[in-house]
């Protein structure tokens, strides 16, 4: 929803265990449409040059704003109102479709 901004972290070493790639779609909801922005990007993933935490982590950053200039190598632009997102798995190793690998929650940030 407009105004919230949301957070993915996967944990250094954590990230979708793939053989090929992986990535996260932005979807309106209820319509189920790629979500149009300013930077024009739909999804975020492993071709994404994206900004890695001090540990290691990769954390993508969902919300409606521009996060700063700084940080939207990471951000996956939202709509105003409601969302849904997909995350896709390219050639999945074993443990994702065993469920040894789940993927971390969105959390509403602060």
């Amino acid at each position: 929803m407009a105004g919230r901004h949301y957070t993915l972290t996967f944990p250094e070493g954590q990230e979708p265990p793939v053989d090929a790639f992986w990535s996260v779609t932005m979807y309106g909801y209820p319509d189920g449409f790629l979500v149009e922005n300013p930077i024009k990007r739909y999804s975020i993933g492993t071709y994404n040059e994206m900004q890695r935490g001090d540990d290691g982590s990769l954390t993508v950053s969902i919300q409606h704003e521009s996060p700063g200039a700084s940080q939207e190598s990471n951000w996956l632009p939202a709509p105003a109102g409601r969302f849904y997102l997909c995350l896709r798995m390219y050639n999945a190793k074993p443990a994702a479709l065993n469920f040894d690998w789940v993927p971390p929650a969105v959390t509403r940030a602060e």
